[in-house]
This record gives C-alpha cells, sequence and structure tokens, in this order.
C-alpha cells in the first residue's frame, strides 16, 4: 500500500486506553439506567458530546454531562501506554509526514500521549477543531489539507467502526488495526498491531508500508 502521509487515530490505534474509556462510559451509563453496552458501543471512535447527544435522557444538560465525561478522562492517565510498535514506527516519520485525528479534546489528547511516552505530532485535529464528530470525515480531510497532501494520498490508521467509517468516507486508504475483525470489511487492509508493519521510503511515490 503506498501513501504519502499517515494519519492515525489515537486511542486504540496509537496508544491503549480502552479500560479507561469504558471504565468511564460504564460510570456515565449507570448515572442514567442505560445499558453499558449499548453505550460504549457507540462510544468507541465519537466524541463525548455527540454520544451523550445519542444516548441522554431529554431532561438532562447534556453539555454538563459531556464536561463530565471529559473531566473523568483529564483525571485519568495512570495505565495508558503506546500501542505496541507505534513508538518506533513513529520515529521513522518526519513531522510533515503524519498527523492525529482524534475525537478526544485537545488537552486530554496531549495528556494521554504524554502519559504514553508517544510525541505529540505537529498537526493534531482533536474535537475542538471541528464541527463534526467521526464518522464524519471532517477531521480526516482536515488533517490531509494541513500537511499539504490530497487525501487519497493519505493512509489512515483506525480501530474504530465510526473512525474507519470517517477514513473511507474521506477518500483516504484505510488499515485497520486491533481486534475487530468485524470491521474488516470497512478497511482496505487489517494489522493486529504495528510490530509487523514494514515502512519504505519511496523518492516519489511517499512510502510503502508492507504488513
Amino acid at each position: 500500500m503506498q501513501g504519502k502521509v499517515f494519519l492515525f487515530d489515537m486511542d486504540g490505534t496509537l496508544i491503549d486506553s480502552n479500560a479507561i474509556i469504558e471504565e468511564i462510559w460504564h460510570r456515565w451509563a449507570d448515572r442514567h439506567g442505560l445499558d453499558r453496552q449499548a453505550v460504549l458501543a457507540k462510544a468507541h471512535g465519537r466524541q463525548a458530546s455527540e454520544t451523550v447527544r445519542l444516548f441522554a435522557p431529554d431532561c438532562i444538560d447534556r453539555d454538563a454531562e459531556t464536561a463530565w465525561v471529559n473531566e473523568q478522562a483529564a483525571k485519568k492517565t495512570k495505565g495508558i501506554k503506546a500501542a505496541p510498535g507505534a513508538e518506533d514506527f513513529l520515529a521513522q516519520l518526519r513531522s510533515t509526514e503524519w498527523a492525529i485525528v482524534t475525537s478526544a479534546k485537545r488537552f486530554i489528547a496531549e495528556q494521554w500521549l504524554e502519559a504514553a511516552g508517544l510525541p505529540r505530532p505537529e498537526t493534531l485535529i482533536a474535537a475542538d477543531d471541528v464541527e463534526r464528530s467521526k464518522p464524519d470525515p471532517e477531521g480526516y480531510r482536515l488533517a490531509a489539507r494541513r500537511l499539504g497532501c490530497a487525501i487519497d494520498e493519505a493512509i489512515v490508521f483506525e480501530d474504530a467502526e465510526a473512525g474507519l467509517r470517517a477514513g473511507r468516507d474521506a477518500g483516504a486508504k484505510v488499515v485497520g488495526i486491533g481486534t475487530s475483525l468485524h470491521l474488516s470489511h470497512l478497511a482496505d487492509a487489517w494489522i493486529a498491531d504495528f510490530r509487523k508493519v514494514r515502512l519504505s521510503r519511496k523518492v516519489l511515490a511517499g512510502f510503502r508500508i508492507q504488513y
């Protein structure tokens, strides 16, 4: 697979934060008598505000509930770690060759990247930077523009259904990562993690990856 830039999701892709995310959304669901698994199934890959919008009862303040979720996330960094092979993979790239597109708020993304021991990219598209949450392709298209690259020359790495759809609908090549192989129909390729991904730099074509 060839491309000129790499666009990475953060949670579940570059970092392992699933335990924290699950704990927060389980607590939020319990607060309102909602089905934990139904909430979590939609929460992965989406902005907190979008998940709250989808599930919150009409009688509650959605802005306050979103703020609560984000506050819980900001408090938790213990146990966050880099995905296998992610640090070595990123070390091969120049700052103009990659970006992160996350549904987290910027201050949370920066805290979690630091906790995982991963670099903060020059191009970080967070929830603060877009009007629409994944699965809308806005974030990925914006990241490609900021890197000065056509979206069809970008390779997106994603683990969640919302993000896979966002990358695909943006027009990028999409690599799925992780154990959710039932979503493989949404990706051009699938990898378990970054440890076996081989990257070769091409002078004119950008990069070729093998897995």
